[in-house]
């Protein structure tokens, strides 16, 4: 033993990261003054004081002298240790603390030994830099948890590019090793594994930390590695069987070996596949697009996979992709913002308009939690519980957050797949990620995990302002977006299809009294006014009811003045306009329009795209406006509130002359004065929008 004690300095690093528009950016300082290494870039940083302060505690100290940002221990991470010698030969040890959330806006805070301080992504570091910062950060990338960085007494203190001058070695982790937590599964589930692959020295939990996720890695005392799941029920058991031995084998080493199954425990164990989680992986701006191609590629072989091999195990027809739609719903109704469920039945809406769509073999939860990147670059993937035949869209529902202001990164992925999505594919797209939300949210809170909270929220406020569809998907001009006004005369079509021409009255042509424009005055492919508008753009049928001269209202009485509107509601999935207008009547009237002795007419078609007070983004509807004359009889049986409403809103006559000076929702009392005959075709009103049109 040498003669005395080597202590060492402790230093700390932040590693402050961000997401910026090519890649993940770290923050940097550069050192000046009287310091070790001036002119040079460097993390900020700095060393424990002293035997009564924690790493951490210095960590967030440090940051605040150094950058004014203000950082919560509880968002530190430990990112790697790099146990750094200097060519003078003295020696540290440096901790590495990732750190994503803070307060503030970084500044130079202490000028005497800063005089700059950026952001750059990782692939654009600065030089000069200083060679021990460029290491940790290095090994950092490489996901290392420990690394040496041992320079030699002529080496720069500046990072030099030059092979002969890389110092960093990274040390190799324990993994599952005896070092490990003995967290492993059951009795009964490690006698499986055992009789599968031999006696297991090692278990580590590497569950998520989530409800019924029960994962663990298992190191046989001979060696070898393996992943032993319990599944959380027999369909989920049911899938990934079938998978693993129908078509992963196909994926030639992209995807894990099932070695036994156990479907009395819903256990498996398969073999370890080789790679780091891409979830939370900090990469370079051309490195994301090199991986989001390659998932793409990889996708486009899972959905080329037979389908007869997915179906070996015999299970029952899969659902449809809506038809658990009210089930999820109303799992997370109470969750849900005010408009958020209109809007996700508007996109289911608009894609079962589009037509089903072929399923084909997917993964079923295709995101970058269930990826993998190799040291050769190659992407794996695991986890097939939820691996049925659906659409293909349904693989690329997890993808869509990544892809918002990422149109690099969605092109990166369809050129790895090999074509972009179908217009009707599109449709479908979007209402996948509208229900995958709604299931996230509702799942994500009862479970703990508010990743999948916010990211539900984040999908339906981008569904709510129209910008669901990321625009790299589409070539420009293919198809409509919502929120984008309409030339004028047309109205805003149905996905795929030819803006919907307005006939002005007098056209000779039939009118139909059901809702639908005759099919002879519209362009060709176009749909009629009844079909679904894009998604977000919802429609709300309602009606003129007269009786002599005068007109049936509701009316409010608001802040800043009296508000009257149309009797009428929603259309709802699957209803005519003609089925929504009599049900909106008989809840809000308790009146029965289909015994009056002529029915509704469709008269008018007004577009809204407004602001709406403490609603965020724009408010679209599409309102489908119809005359309905009662006589004394029926008027007698109307009523004088609004009956599904809780505000006891009054139902009033008022004469049709005094429409126009109203304010009237929708916006149509100008034309009512002189009401007459209805025309031969509905007439399109000009559109509700700021300015001449304001909330009340």
């Amino acid at each position: 033993m040498s003669g005395g004690r080597h202590a060492v300095p402790v230093d700390v690093h932040l590693l402050a990261v961000r997401e910026g528009k090519n890649g993940s950016e770290v923050l940097l300082s550069r050192r000046a003054g009287g310091v070790y290494a001036a002119g040079l870039w460097h993390l900020p940083s700095g060393h424990v004081d002293g035997p009564f302060e924690d790493v951490v505690t210095a960590l967030v100290r440090e940051t605040a002298e150094e950058t004014g940002l203000v950082v919560d221990p509880a968002d530190v991470r430990a990112a790697v240790t790099v146990h750094h010698r200097a060519p003078s030969g003295s020696a540290r040890i440096g901790i590495l603390f990732e750190v994503r959330r803070w307060s503030g806006t970084p500044e130079i805070r202490e000028p005497d030994v800063c005089d700059g301080m950026d952001w750059f992504p990782f692939d654009v570091l600065p030089d000069p830099m200083v060679a021990y910062c460029r290491a940790g950060l290095d090994a950092y990338r490489a996901g290392a948890g420990v690394a040496l960085h041992f320079q030699e007494p002529d080496d720069p203190i500046g990072y030099d590019c030059d092979p002969a001058l890389d110092r960093l070695r990274l040390v190799p982790g324990i993994g599952a090793g005896a070092g490990a937590a003995e967290r492993g599964p059951g009795a009964a589930v490690k006698g499986f594994a055992e009789r599968a692959v031999g006696r297991v020295a090692a278990w580590t939990d590497v569950s998520w930390a989530r409800e019924n996720s029960r994962v663990w890695q298992a190191r046989g005392a001979a060696g070898g590695t393996w992943f032993v799941k319990v599944h959380q029920n027999e369909e989920f058991h049911r899938r990934e069987v079938a998978a693993l031995r129908g078509w992963v084998p196909g994926l030639g080493g992209a995807g894990p070996r099932l070695v036994a199954a156990a479907p009395e425990s819903r256990a498996i164990v398969v073999t370890a596949v080789e790679g780091r989680p891409l979830h939370g992986m900090v990469l370079t701006g051309a490195e994301e697009r090199a991986v989001f191609e390659a998932i793409g590629a990889l996708a486009a072989r899972v959905h080329a996979s037979p389908l007869a091999l997915h179906e070996v195990a015999g299970g029952g027809a899969p659902a449809g992709p809506y038809d658990r739609m009210e089930r999820r719903l109303e799992a997370a109704r109470a969750l849900l913002e005010p408009g958020d469920e209109e809007r996700v039945r508007g996109a289911v809406a608009m894609a079962q308009a589009s037509g089903p769509l072929a399923p084909v073999v997917t993964h079923g939860d295709l995101q970058l939690r269930n990826l993998l990147l190799g040291a050769d670059g190659t992407v794996r993937v695991i986890d097939f519980a939820r691996s049925e035949p659906q659409p293909r869209v349904r693989d690329f529902v997890r993808f869509l957050d990544r892809f918002e202001d990422r149109e690099d990164l969605a092109t990166a992925f369809f050129t790895g797949y090999g074509r972009r999505p179908t217009p009707a594919e599109e449709a479908h797209l979007v209402a996948g990620a509208a229900l995958d939300a709604v299931s996230g949210i509702a799942f994500g809170t009862r479970t703990g995990d508010p990743e999948l909270v916010e990211r539900g929220r984040r999908t339906l406020t981008r569904l709510a302002t129209g910008s669901v569809r990321p625009g790299a998907l589409l070539s420009a001009g293919t198809l409509p977006r919502p929120g984008v006004p309409h030339p004028a005369g047309t109205l805003p079509p149905a996905h795929g299809a030819e803006p919907i021409a307005l006939v002005p009255s007098g056209t000779d042509a039939r009118r139909h009294r059901d809702g639908h424009l005759p099919a002879a005055v519209l362009p060709s492919k176009a749909a009629p006014v009844s079909a679904p508008p894009p998604a977000g753009i919802l429609v709300r049928a309602c009606a003129v009811i007269t009786n002599a001269d005068e007109l049936c209202l509701i009316h409010r009485r608001r802040p800043t003045g009296d508000q009257y509107s149309l009797p009428g509601g929603l259309r709802h999935l699957g209803e005519s306009t003609t089925d929504a207008l009599v049900r909106e009547l008989a809840e809000e009237l308790g009146f029965d329009a289909l015994k009056t002795p002529e029915p509704p007419v469709l008269r008018w078609v007004q577009y809204q795209r407004t602001t709406r007070p403490r609603t965020p983004g724009l408010f679209e509807r599409l309102h489908l406006v119809h005359t309905l004359t009662v006589p004394d009889s029926d008027r007698a049986l109307i009523a004088t509130t609004e009956q599904d409403a809780d505000d006891g809103a009054r139902v009033v006559w008022i004469p049709v002359g005094q429409a126009a000076g109203l304010h009237l929702y929708p916006a149509v009392g100008a034309v009512l004065t002189g009401l007459s005959g209805p025309p031969d075709e509905p007439v399109e009103l000009p559109a509700m929008v700021d300015g001449p049109y304001v909330w009340r």
